[in-house]
């Protein structure tokens, strides 16, 4: 097997395949599972929102042609000189390579963190700490500690304060629904810094603070985290604050496979691409998405989000077709289509522009990329299927 193999179907590498799909030209697909994840709606699996099924798309129902292929599995090594690719199944060879392998949640070595706390990067781990919060809810029930009802969320960026907007609507909810008191029920955020939502404006950044705080939720700010134990997080002011859940989402990094296969990587496993997204030095290797360090033509490196990975799939995919007929790739230009934040399913902030919006109208917005990114995806049957799924009734 050769030709294009692209390794992995998060939001850049399927952008890239189906650009390539398109066209007709011949590729394999990478994948550890045989769907993709809408891994930026995460936090409402975590809260119940929808059915979590309804967040995974079937790559089968994506690709129809012969000249695409999909292989199950898990990637475990990259052999460079010898243009291979091992997987937990098998040894794939191949002319060109996209690398689209995504992040994980990145822990910096801070004791206890990797141990003691849930991380939100997969469909399977929302899953995961759903039930554990459920758990907790039924140890409140038999024991009575306040420990079970008490949840912290370390990190104030956009992972963290969807998750935690998620939470302070679902929560009080499901604990009124059991007959337990509201008086018990905790919900912290511990942010580094005096404001979260670092990458928005500052005065979204006070109204989603403000939105927080009006539902119950105490912002623990300019406090870092230095550590973990069973049901605590240890602070570097020297606190330790105790809760029955604890969720890690203070980052991310590349998988580190990068870095061991000789790829030219910062201290985030990030691969240092060139303009067209080819790993600087290394022939027929591409990177897109949170594997990719690239800087812009004001000296910005492209933050680790959705719309960066699936643009850069996009474009490269459509370079390898223009190479396909004979013409030269074109330099690839970020735009920046703003940013939606949920804080639950009935209010958000949005920033497109220069513009602003708060309240209903920005989920508006977020329901409008929804489903563009569907209509995208698999045009009206695939938007009809899943954003039915996902209307409030």
């Amino acid at each position: 097997m050769s030709g294009i193999v692209i390794l992995g179907a998060g939001y850049g590498g399927l952008a890239a395949a189906l650009e390539l799909d398109r066209h007709g030209i011949p590729f394999t697909l990478v994948n550890r599972e045989p769907y993709h994840t809408f891994k930026t709606l995460l936090h409402e699996v975590a809260g119940a929102r929808h059915d979590p099924h309804t967040y995974a798309l079937s790559l089968e129902e994506l690709f129809h042609r012969k000249t695409s292929e999909i292989v199950i599995a898990e990637v475990k090594n990259l052999r460079l000189s010898d243009k291979l690719v091992e997987t937990d199944g098998a040894t794939l060879a191949y002319d060109t390579l996209i690398v689209a392998l995504g992040s994980r949640t990145a822990t910096f070595g801070l004791p206890g963190v990797a141990e003691h706390t849930f991380r939100l990067d997969s469909l399977r781990a929302a899953m995961e700490l759903h039930h554990h919060v459920e758990r907790e809810l039924e140890r409140y029930q038999h024991t009575g500690n306040p420990v079970h009802l008490k949840v912290l969320v370390a990190g104030g960026g956009l992972t963290g304060v969807e998750l935690m907007g998620e939470w302070a609507d679902w929560l009080p909810k499901r604990v009124r629904e059991l007959g337990l008191p509201l008086t018990d029920l905790h919900l912290g955020l511990i942010h580094a810094h005096a404001e979260i939502l670092p990458d928005v404006d500052h005065q979204l950044r006070a109204v989603a603070q403000a939105k927080l705080i009006e539902r119950g939720v105490e912002l623990i700010l300019n406090e870092r985290v230095a550590g973990a134990e069973p049901q605590a997080y240890l602070l570097a002011s020297g606190r330790r604050l105790e809760a029955g859940t604890l969720v890690w989402t203070g980052g991310v990094e590349a998988p580190a496979l990068l870095k061991e296969a000789g790829l030219p990587v910062d201290a985030r496993n990030r691969v240092d691409v060139d303009e067209f997204l080819m790993a600087r030095g290394v022939a027929d290797v591409y990177v897109v998405g949170d594997c990719a360090r690239f800087t812009d033509a004001h000296g910005n490196v492209l933050p680790p989000t959705g719309q960066v990975a699936e643009q850069m799939g996009h474009h490269l995919g459509a370079n390898l077709a223009r190479r396909a007929h004979g013409r030269p790739p074109l330099p690839f230009v970020y735009r920046d289509h703003g940013m939606v934040a949920s804080l639950g399913p009935r209010y958000g902030v949005a920033e497109i522009g220069r513009h602003h919006a708060t309240g209903a109208t920005a989920l508006v917005l977020k329901d409008g990329s929804k489903m563009k990114y569907l209509m995208h995806l698999g045009g009206p049957v695939t938007l009809l299927k899943h954003y039915r799924q996902w209307l409030e009734i």
